[in-house]
């Protein structure tokens, strides 16, 4: 259970600070945005690319991949697991959208039109957050025993996550604090379900992480 106090520990602090700094307007807040909106906007010619990304990266689309991945654990028997799943990304969800209406964050300007709504957190970098950090940390234990193949599958869930992020930057639809403040709450939001669901469900099935 260490591991999810210590997400709670680095995530929580990192997502508080991305949010009082945009509230209160930092200025380090534009800078950090600035940079890196140039950096990620460095290489042209990919908004093809990044719009077919953002787009499996859809809020709409992470329930669909959390109901394979929901379905698959059922029937394999691994109940917590999909329970435990179902229950970190739907609440994120919602704690997602009464952030987004405490701060009320405009989006860049330059947001295409189907991009409506407030800019912090991003929807699509929490949701996909979510499941890649839940996979990492409470999922591939579990069934991998394999310890280098489970790096390498962490190695190439972390490359993923990072391009949806830069996708969602790329195409306007968010500042990058939006999208580095959202990982930072879903490593927040993983550990406090696991705390919080792991005496519970130890009750029904026998736990060991």
């Amino acid at each position: 259970m260490k591991r999810f106090k210590n997400s709670i520990y680095v995530g929580l602090p990192i997502f508080l600070i991305f949010a009082v700094s945009i509230v209160l307007h930092a200025s380090w807040i534009e800078q950090f945005d600035s940079f890196f909106q140039g950096l990620v906007r460095s290489v042209s010619g990919l908004q093809s690319l990044m719009l077919k990304i953002t787009m499996l990266a859809a809020p709409k689309l992470d329930l669909v991949w959390m109901l394979l991945i929901v379905v698959i654990l059922w029937l394999k028997k691994r109940r917590p697991l999909a329970i435990s799943l179902a229950v970190t990304l739907v609440s994120a969800d919602a704690v997602g959208f009464i952030v987004k209406h405490l701060v009320q964050r405009a989006r860049p300007v330059q947001h295409l039109a189907i991009d409506d709504g407030f800019s912090f957190p991003s929807g699509h970098t929490l949701g996909m957050g979510i499941i890649v950090i839940w996979m990492i940390m409470v999922m591939l234990p579990k069934v991998m025993k394999n310890r280098t193949h489970r790096i390498w599958i962490d190695v190439l869930l972390v490359i993923w996550l990072v391009i949806v992020m830069c996708s969602r930057v790329y195409v306007f639809a968010h500042y990058p604090s939006d999208v580095c403040a959202s990982i930072a709450l879903a490593l927040t939001w993983v550990g406090v379900i696991e705390l919080i669901l792991y005496p519970v469900l130890n009750r029904y099935w026998r736990l060991d992480y």
